[in-house]
């Protein structure tokens, strides 16, 4: 798929209320809504959850690397990343696109 044709899957199914990921062989996995009321950095919001999830079952490959990064930059553990965008942005540098129903999504 190219990049068009991606942001009309994913403008699609933001506008269904899917939310989740999409790669960049127009692949969608579903997160979970996170919930409005958490503990931020007891807890990953469920698209990251989602993500690592994902990584694990179809690229392990990517997992390591994003395991190496997480490492690099001091975090312990996946929870002490919350907040801080880390498995967000390795996502989008990897073409995956974040589906939300409340986003609007610009590549």
């Amino acid at each position: 798929m190219d990049q068009q044709d991606l942001q009309k899957k994913a403008d699609r199914l933001s506008c269904a209320g899917q939310r989740g990921w999409l790669t960049r062989f127009g692949i969608f996995f579903e997160s979970e809504e996170t919930p409005v009321v958490r503990i931020i950095g007891l807890e990953l919001g469920d698209h990251e959850r989602a993500a690592l999830q994902w990584l694990e079952t179809n690229r392990p490959d990517l997992l390591l690397l994003l395991e190496n990064i997480r490492e690099s930059k001091g975090y312990e553990c996946w929870e002490d990343t919350d907040e801080k965008d880390v498995i967000k942005s390795f996502m989008f540098k990897h073409g995956f696109i974040r589906i939300a129903p409340d986003e609007w999504n610009d590549i």
